[in-house]
């Protein structure tokens, strides 16, 4: 059983000098070290409906980071390999509030897909990517509101736990029928963005959302952005 979760939005907003040209580069996520969680909440049934915890979390004094990481792998030069943290931040210290919802309801050809249809203000999502031998970059996802880039996830051997699905089968669209269900697993993926939104450190450091100062970077582009659904399937 594999899912896949997609957001693809390109960015238009060149931020380099005019001479240089913005590019779409891809990367290729391996296999997690952490765990992709959705908890069903079964509040709109026939629709599925869950709450999304992206990785592992650290609670702060006022907010809770999560991540999940990885190996990548690239074909654009500078891009070709290294490792990867995937960060998602959100205001307050208890669980994920990201909910989303399914495209169709059970027995719908899109049963199986989501759509994120509230991410709570003050969230931020990016991808942290160090080259081997190379630069540290940073890539905003989502931020101030809205998708900068886009990302997809596959599940590798999702479980099923909390509330029995009682009897039906380890599938998401059962998970967000039932309230207080659980769909986890380590993951694999990839991530689509131009170039021209990256900020690149000289050497690999650790992630630092506030000594980077990245949510400057999101109000840089979010004239020429637009939202884009998050899109999750199993299969």
């Amino acid at each position: 059983m594999r899912a896949t979760i997609a957001a693809f939005v390109f960015v238009g907003l060149l931020l380099a000098a005019p001479a240089v040209q913005a590019s779409s580069i891809s990367v290729n996520l391996g296999q997690s070290a952490e765990d992709y969680l959705l908890i069903g909440q079964g509040i709109d049934n026939p629709y599925g409906t869950y709450l999304n915890t992206q990785g592992a979390c650290t609670a702060g004094s006022s907010t809770t980071t999560c991540i999940f990481s990885g190996a990548f792998t690239g074909t654009t030069a500078g891009y070709t390999g290294g490792t990867y943290q995937f960060v998602t931040t959100y205001l307050g210290t208890g669980s994920s509030e990201l909910a989303s919802i399914s495209e169709d309801p059970l027995g719908g050809t899109n049963q199986d897909y989501f759509t994120f249809d509230s991410i709570p203000a003050g969230t931020t999502m990016y991808l942290d990517l160090f080259e081997s031998g190379g630069p540290e970059y940073i890539i905003p996802i989502y931020t101030a509101g809205a998708f900068d880039a886009g990302f997809s996830v596959a599940y590798v051997n999702p479980v099923c736990g909390g509330t029995s699905l009682g009897g039906n089968p380890c599938e998401q669209i059962y998970v967000g029928l039932v309230d207080g269900a659980t769909y986890s697993g380590e993951v694999t993926g990839g991530a689509t963005f131009d170039s021209s939104i990256v900020t690149a450190t000289p050497e690999p450091a650790s992630f630092s959302l506030l000594g980077l100062g990245i949510l400057g970077l999101g109000a840089l582009v979010a004239r020429r952005r637009r939202s884009a659904p998050m899109r999750f399937h199993s299969a």
